[in-house]
């Protein structure tokens, strides 16, 4: 497998911080935007030292702006963006290191998910904020994926942490709908129809689904696809 550029890497980042209609995860990704831009500008500090597991990509890096004065990217494959190669259940630093610790799509990957969050938990500073967002209700992307997790799974996970907050990133409307978007990109072969499905579909389905989520038919999350999380230690 040829590794990524850092201009590949930095263009799917873009990607999944500022989604294109077309993208059959756009409901999903809008939303955690949004979140993580509220959660961001509450957290005290203009000088944050700040982790981000999993940092393959990094998309949320942005919106930390001039707030970040050190941002350490740490993942399990080394890429021109990545600083330290290691894993979320054995993080190779001291406790009480960092203020905030970004962890995006990566809880479902780990063997040992409570090993990761009590890690985070030790190397954040007290009162320093754990940003992350998990699946909830989704296919299986890979098989290297082991979980999924509900609400009260999170809360379980994150029992260490003194607050912790779990937002669905859409109601169980706006995850159906993205499943169903998902559903036919994914299921339709490569090539043109999938192609005709990206340009069709996928943005009337997207436009569907923001706009019954603006109108807020329901507080229903069971079939929400992510959660967004804030946990503060």
């Amino acid at each position: 497998m040829v590794p990524e550029s850092s201009e590949q890497l930095l263009k799917t980042a873009r990607e999944r911080l500022h989604p294109s209609l077309k993208n059959p995860n756009f409901l999903v990704l809008k939303s955690r935007r949004a979140i993580f831009q509220k959660w961001i500008q509450q957290l005290r500090g203009k000088d944050l030292k700040v982790l981000d597991v999993g940092a393959r990509y990094q998309p949320y890096r942005p919106l930390f702006a001039a707030r970040a004065q050190h941002y350490v990217a740490c993942d399990l494959q080394k890429t021109e963006l990545v600083d330290v190669v290691a894993s979320g259940e054995a993080l190779p630093f001291e406790c009480n290191t960092y203020d905030v610790v970004v962890c995006t799509q990566v809880f479902e990957y780990f063997g040992d998910p409570y090993s990761a969050a009590r890690e985070i938990h030790r190397i954040l500073k007290p009162d320093g904020a754990l940003l992350m967002s998990v699946v909830s209700c989704g296919p299986r992307f890979v098989d290297e994926e082991h979980w999924r997790f509900t609400s009260g799974g999170i809360r379980s996970l994150l029992a260490p942490f003194r607050e912790v907050t779990v937002v669905p990133e859409t109601s169980s409307v706006g995850g159906l709908i993205r499943t169903l978007n998902l559903g036919l990109y994914t299921l339709a072969p490569e090539g043109r129809l999938r192609k005709l499905i990206e340009m069709t579909a996928c943005p009337c389905l997207n436009v569907a689904g923001l706009a019954l989520e603006r109108m807020a038919l329901t507080s229903n999350d069971q079939f929400a696809p992510n959660y967004s999380v804030l946990a503060i230690k």
